[in-house]
């Protein structure tokens, strides 16, 4: 509850004073600026506050709250650990990522029967029948408890459940009638030393139901160089059992457990096998390997193959020659004889897959004679599955064909956070510029709707494309090969044009073959006066864009049917800030995407 109450309070804290906190901690702005600031949205205040490079110290205050509670660290050389961050680390090292900070015993855990009982332990002993008692005592350093009204009892050595029949047998002789029942409420403490290349070697006191998994927790695990499969545990000088963790970490077998006493020593000693497992395998990583264990012992490690190796492919083993210390690759059979040779230190482990086992999908909508969702083999191209689909239907409009590419989406979306960063950026250097000489703070009131349009716009991924048949029999370089996950919609034929801007009326015209661009721009009312003329462009049914430019021997027929014509704001250069440069792109951008939805809705 009191870490629940903190979290409120700060969060409190930051929505009243974040900007205020700001505004005294930014001594070059002058109020006009800062008055600026305050018109934005506070998402982008934020963001743009940062870019400023302004000292926050509230940010500090909440990682002390967190900090205060918090009962795991993160190992700082691992703070960042992944896949690559951590090339030569071998297979479970990152599971200890986060080290507790402080070991909380538990008194709700149930005690098992064959629990050894010592000094420390504190047990509720409670009598009924004849006689009715209730009392909780410790068991003295000799070993002894004292029961009520028949004397010390010895325990030494005694597991819980011997100890109780034993205390039962002694009351039930003792005092007719009377029956008795033992509980352990509270845990006696042990010392236990972690030793070697354990992650924080030294003295640790902890519940005496740990085992060495707890212990190895407690310390945050392992080295880097520190063995997971072979750990040592000493007890009276003697070395009791060795503790493999890829029992527990990979089958989840908890047998070779060793309940821990107090003076045991766990010693992590270096690691001596490694081998490395990669290609086609379900886990591949670097794994910790014992001596006289097989490449099928590994490959079992790595999981097993992966479904798309076939039973012919060869498993690729890279070894080190002991005579002259080279490299030396060889090829097995994937049989049981050939996995049952032995590992050496440093070997490399390897097996292709065959990329025809992927499944792989294009979704084809619209005016196809068959559409749906086709799978299809590695290799093979567009003009493959349009004709799998029966070609295009009698309606079809391929001059507005709409191709979708996830990968495309991704890089579309990366850019539009780029494009917002330096509007952003442009917003930072205006501010230091000062108010009056851009016109007051409502100037950067286009310039945020923008900004919020960018991070939340969600791109399709569309690739301008040309899909006519003919084009796509005849060009190698039209038909491309396709990707997982692609889709492509062939609309009806439109008959409109749209007129979209800074025009008196923004609307949808029917197409004329007889009109041009500035016409249908005059039927849309004309430009306003904040239209830029020389930044008028043309988003043509299949995605590109052109500028458009008064010219006498510009074609009345260039405009297609399902086009639309976009006519950007007309803004000024503040100081050699050109915001035309910037935003007429970013607009561009946008009105493609808003056209392609279009022609998917229609």
């Amino acid at each position: 509850m009191q870490i629940i109450y903190k979290t409120i309070l700060v969060f409190g804290l930051i929505y009243t004073f974040t900007l205020t906190n700001f505004l005294y901690a930014a001594p070059d702005l002058d109020p006009e600026q800062l008055e600026m600031l305050k018109s934005l949205p506070a998402d982008q205040r934020e963001s743009i506050m940062a870019k400023m490079d302004t000292a926050n110290a509230l940010g500090k205050e909440i990682e002390e709250v967190f900090e205060e509670e918090s009962t795991l660290i993160e190992k700082p050389e691992i703070e960042n650990i992944g896949e690559s961050d951590c090339d030569d680390c071998i297979y479970g090292y990152d599971f200890f990522k986060y080290s507790p900070s402080t070991f909380v015993q538990t008194s709700s855990s149930p005690v098992p029967s064959d629990y050894l009982l010592g000094p420390g332990d504190k047990l509720e002993i409670n009598y009924y029948g004849t006689e009715n008692i209730s009392e909780e005592t410790y068991i003295k350093r000799n070993g002894n408890v004292v029961l009520p009204k028949i004397g010390p009892v010895s325990l030494a050595g005694l597991t819980f459940s011997e100890a109780k029949n034993l205390m039962e047998n002694k009351v039930e002789s003792t005092l007719i009638g009377t029956n008795i029942s033992v509980s352990i409420t509270e845990l006696r403490s042990i010392s236990v030393y972690l030793l070697g290349e354990a992650y924080k070697p030294g003295l640790y006191t902890m519940s005496a139901l740990s085992s060495i998994s707890n212990a190895l927790f407690v310390a945050g695990g392992v080295y880097q160089q520190g063995s997971l499969r072979n750990i040592e545990i000493r007890r009276d000088n003697e070395i009791i059992g060795n503790y493999d963790f890829y029992d527990f970490l990979l089958k989840g077998i908890i047998d070779n457990e060793t309940r821990l006493q107090d003076g045991d020593i766990i010693f992590v000693p270096f690691i001596e096998n490694t081998v490395e497992i990669g290609g086609a395998f379900k886990r591949p990583a670097t794994y910790e390997f014992l001596a006289g264990e097989t490449i099928e012992d590994a490959i079992n490690l790595a999981g097993g193959f992966d479904f798309n190796v076939p039973p012919s492919a060869k498993i690729e083993i890279s070894s080190i020659n002991k005579r002259d210390f080279n490299r030396e690759i060889s090829f097995l059979e994937n049989s049981k004889q050939s996995v049952e040779r032995e590992l050496n230190n440093g070997d490399s482990i390897n097996i292709s897959f065959s990329p025809d086992a992927y499944s792989r999908t294009i979704t084809l909508s619209g005016e196809f004679k068959k559409p749906g969702v086709y799978s299809f083999k590695q290799g093979e191209k567009i003009l493959d599955i349009i004709n799998r689909a029966g070609g295009y239907s009698k309606e079809a409009y391929v001059q507005g064909a709409l191709f979708f590419r996830e990968s495309v989406a991704i890089s579309q979306k990366e850019g539009f956070e780029r494009s917002a960063d330096s509007l952003e950026q442009t917003i930072v250097d205006i501010i230091t510029m000062g108010a009056s000489q851009i016109g007051g703070e409502a100037s950067l009131a286009p310039l945020s709707r923008l900004i919020q349009r960018l991070r939340e716009a969600k791109p399709l991924g569309r690739l301008v494309v040309d899909l006519e048949f003919l084009r796509l029999k005849t060009n190698p370089i039209s038909n491309f090969k396709l990707q997982d996950g692609d889709k492509i919609h062939i609309p009806s034929r439109p008959n409109s044009v749209s007129v979209v801007g800074e025009v008196l009326n923004s609307s949808t015209q029917s197409f004329d073959p007889e009109l041009g661009a500035f016409q249908y721009i005059d039927l849309a009312g004309g430009l306003n006066n904040t239209a830029d003329k020389d930044k008028i462009f043309i988003i043509l049914p299949n995605g590109q864009s052109k500028i458009l430019k008064r010219s006498l021997f510009s074609s009345k027929n260039y405009v297609l049917p399902g086009s639309t014509i976009v006519v950007s704001r007309s803004t000024r250069t503040i100081d050699g800030i050109s915001l035309t440069q910037i935003i007429t792109p970013i607009l561009a951008d946008l009105a493609t995407s808003a056209a392609a939805i279009a022609a998917i809705s229609d």
